[in-house]
């Protein structure tokens, strides 16, 4: 089972994960946690509400589904474990539980988490798999890198919507854009090289100083050969 730890303070946690048999990857940030998340895929999310900004259960919950959310507290608070368990997260553990109950308790959640493991999105005769973004046409998988998959998820999962570059650059890059940063024209540019040549008839369109979305095709109407009689 893999696990993503958010926390500043997270060795003793660790040691406990990784002595059950876990693997346990730490980030002291939220940011560079969302970042990792695009790329790889985790069983569970632990996270300490300190280390993590004040959305980021909220966050997870909406854009992040298919693992079991987790806090971790450094001591026993009742009140801020029915905070917590009231916001969404499927279990609380502190620092007073023993190693053995704080796996029997991340195994418990990885086993009932609510949310289903892998979303699929299907956009005509184009799948896309969230979170981790790899996309197939009409059954071929479409060679992408990690951050145009993550260009594509975000377009994908706001469907005829705008998506502003900032948000677009939040998600992918996993932090704020720096004013005048190109990198998401690039992206959306060598993506829409990739989906054209590979005969995608989705296409991503320009809301000019807003951001980019993504359309559907009209369909053509059909022509009906009239027979007079």
């Amino acid at each position: 089972m893999r696990i993503l730890v958010v926390a500043e303070d997270a060795d003793r946690l660790c040691l406990a994960l990784e002595e059950g048999g876990c693997e346990a990857v730490a980030k002291a940030r939220s940011d560079e946690a969302e970042h990792l998340l695009l790329c790889e895929r985790f069983d569970v999310v632990i996270f300490h509400p300190r280390s993590a900004d004040p959305y980021f259960l909220s966050r997870m919950l909406r854009e992040y589904p298919g693992r079991a959310l987790i806090a971790w507290l450094h001591s026993s608070s009742s009140a801020r474990v029915g905070e917590l368990l009231e916001a969404g997260a499927d279990e609380v553990l502190d620092g007073t539980m023993d190693n053995g109950e704080i796996l029997a308790r991340v195994r418990n959640a990885a086993r009932h988490g609510r949310r289903p493991a892998e979303l699929e999105l299907e956009l005509g005769d184009l799948l896309i798999a969230s979170p981790s973004g790899k996309a197939n046409w009409r059954g071929e998988p479409l060679a992408l890198t990690r951050r145009e998959r993550g260009v594509l998820l975000a377009l994908a999962e706001a469907i005829g919507e705008t998506v502003p570059r900032d948000v677009i650059y939040r998600k992918v890059w996993g932090y704020s854009m720096i004013r005048g940063d190109r990198s998401v024209d690039v992206y959306v540019k060598r993506l829409r090289d990739k989906l054209a040549r590979a005969g995608v008839e989705l296409r991503i369109r320009t809301a000019p100083g807003v951001g980019y979305y993504l359309a559907l095709p009209v369909a053509e109407p059909s022509e009906e050969t009239v027979v007079f009689l």
